[in-house]
């Protein structure tokens, strides 16, 4: 069936993708900076730097998929993570293929590099930890540092793990990019577009959670800075 057939992701593809998320992202700077007054502090230091640095964010946006995009686009889940996934047994049942709530049904059905379902479970790995940790710090007013090491260590490197699997079972084939830095261009994008709608879909829904994507878009956008609370 054509609907489900692997196509070459195309220029427009790209010139879409990017003006959507730099798009979003815009909105969301704006609804950040309206709220920021407000936020709790451990949402405040992932905010102040990315106000702080909205033009290079911006920027980076608009850069991560400048080179040659050499991967196909299928049809995808759109709305991947831990919880869409079912322990049976000795095995895994992957539920709920509808896509992302917030988005409109047009486009949940178009297709995408596998690489944004990717950046979907691994976004909800950074969630699985920061769950750990607030259950910790209701039962105990000190947040020991080691735990947040600890949590932060097992979500690289589940992440990391996922990744490799990823990499052996797509090998050969125009599911994921061939080239190493292509790949992690196409995958750090698509992680700060989930990041991004996950911002704006805190903001409407659970505010108190905020802080865990406002902290994984700088960590993603800004790595060598940091700004997990």
């Amino acid at each position: 069936m054509a609907a489900f057939a692997p196509e070459p992701v195309t220029a427009a593809d790209v010139e879409g993708w990017t003006t959507a998320l730099v798009h979003n992202a815009e909105s969301m700077f704006a609804e950040l900076a309206r709220r920021q007054p407000q936020l709790p502090a451990v949402a405040q230091p992932a905010a102040r730097v990315l106000l702080a640095r909205q033009e290079e964010a911006l920027a980076i946006m608009r850069g991560l998929l400048a080179g040659p995009v050499e991967v196909d686009k299928i049809r995808h889940h759109g709305d991947f993570h831990l919880g869409q996934i079912l322990i049976a047994k000795d095995d895994v049942q992957i539920v709920d293929f509808e896509g992302e709530p917030e988005r409109p049904v047009a486009e949940r059905t178009r297709k995408a590099p596998s690489a944004r379902d990717a950046a979907g479970l691994i976004r909800s790995l950074d969630y699985a930890a920061m769950s750990a940790l607030q259950r910790c710090q209701e039962k105990s007013v000190e947040e020991p540092a080691c735990l947040t090491e600890a949590l932060d260590s097992w979500r690289d490197a589940a992440t990391d793990a996922f990744l490799a699997c990823m990499r052996e079972t797509t090998a050969g084939t125009r599911l994921w990019p061939a080239d190493p830095a292509a790949a992690d261009r196409l995958l750090r994008f698509f992680i700060v577009e989930k990041a991004v709608y996950e911002v704006g879909y805190e903001f409407a829904n659970r505010p108190d959670w905020v802080h865990v994507p406002l902290a994984g878009l700088a960590r993603t956008l800004f790595p060598v800075v940091g700004a997990a609370p």
